[in-house]
């Protein structure tokens, strides 16, 4: 069996290596593939599939920001894509709320371990919904001059503890994993 991932960005890359690490999971099964923003993901993802789908036992995960839109409708987008491929038996697609950034903002121990931060994370960050965020990057950026996506992927996704944290799609994403991983 083998799984391969696609991801809107280069970051979301970062972040999943080191869930798929958290889960114990044979690292040599799964290929990542990072697209260049949700634009190179939706044209580039259609034929990726295809090539997937040749191979009866590889699995996917299809990744992407919901930037504040509409989730049902960006989800149904990549399900018909994967539908189209032929392989609903053996993808999902996790709509990650409203951006990476907030998964972060969903275990703020990850985020003050990762010293990544010069002020302290302030306590509504602790308390708030992390899925109902409108813009975590730029809450993130406000607690460091040049935050950088994947600076701060780098520093905070190896914190992360997948069974503390309050975001709901990522929780919903690591089960994703452990489902297509058998763990």
């Amino acid at each position: 069996m083998r799984l391969v991932v696609f991801t809107e960005e280069p970051s979301m890359k970062v972040t999943v290596e080191e869930i798929i690490k958290k889960l114990n999971a044979d690292a040599r099964n799964v290929h990542i593939i990072s697209f260049d923003g949700v634009g190179n993901l939706e044209k580039d993802l259609p034929a990726q599939l295809r090539a997937v789908a040749k191979d009866p036992l590889t699995k996917a995960l299809i990744l992407r920001d919901n930037d504040s839109g509409n989730c049902v409708a960006r989800k149904s987008k990549l399900a018909q894509m994967v539908c189209q491929a032929r392989m609903s038996d053996r993808a999902k697609v996790r709509i990650v709320c409203q951006m990476l950034e907030g998964w972060f903002i969903g275990d703020t121990d990850a985020l003050t371990k990762s010293k990544h931060f010069k002020k302290p994370i302030p306590k509504r960050l602790t308390k708030c919904n992390p899925d109902d965020q409108p813009n975590p990057k730029a809450q993130l950026k406000a607690l460091r001059n040049g935050y950088t996506e994947i600076k701060g992927a780098k520093a905070i996704a190896p914190q992360l503890t997948p069974s503390k944290n309050r975001s709901k799609s990522f929780n919903h994403t690591v089960q994703a994993l452990r489902d297509l991983l058998g763990t």
